[in-house]
């Protein structure tokens, strides 16, 4: 029982480093795009804007699913990856449908891989939180500059 949750703890770590990684990368992003001049249309270059930050906070979460499937893979608790990236994603997400389970001992990484998939959308939707704070309080200044005399 230790090893298994000394195991997964490490699988963990791995991804907050994945997830340090992606967000190191999405905050340079934001942080580079908003140097940039709003232009006529402030909306769609915010949405745009958005999009990117998304995409990269989200292939940081896919890169830890794809992790967690080759785990369990790479223990033997899945005959193919398509099912250990169904289950890993399901798990990831606590979303739990429980048509696919671990067996044995290592079942115990299920609830470890559900609370680190918790915390790492946490951290996404606090840099997506804040992105939203930092353009709203862009947009309110633009519009006040364009509506002064």
């Amino acid at each position: 029982m230790i090893t298994v949750i000394s195991l997964g703890l490490l699988a963990m770590s791995i991804c907050l480093a994945l997830q340090a990684l992606a967000s190191v990368l999405a905050a340079r992003y934001f942080a580079h795009a908003r140097t940039q001049p709003m232009g006529r249309k402030p909306w769609r270059r915010i949405f745009l804007q958005f999009s990117v930050l998304m995409i990269v906070l989200m292939l940081g979460n896919i890169f830890q699913v794809v992790f967690w499937a080759l785990l369990y893979r790479a223990l033997g608790a899945f005959e193919d990856f398509e099912t250990a990236m169904y289950f890993s994603g399901v798990t990831f997400t606590s979303l739990g449908y429980g048509d696919v389970v671990l067996d044995g001992r290592i079942r115990l990484l299920g609830p470890l891989q559900a609370a680190n998939g918790l915390m790492m959308f946490g951290i996404t939707t606090a840099l997506f939180f804040s992105a939203i704070q930092h353009a709203t309080g862009k947009l309110a200044v633009a519009h006040r500059t364009a509506h002064e005399p």
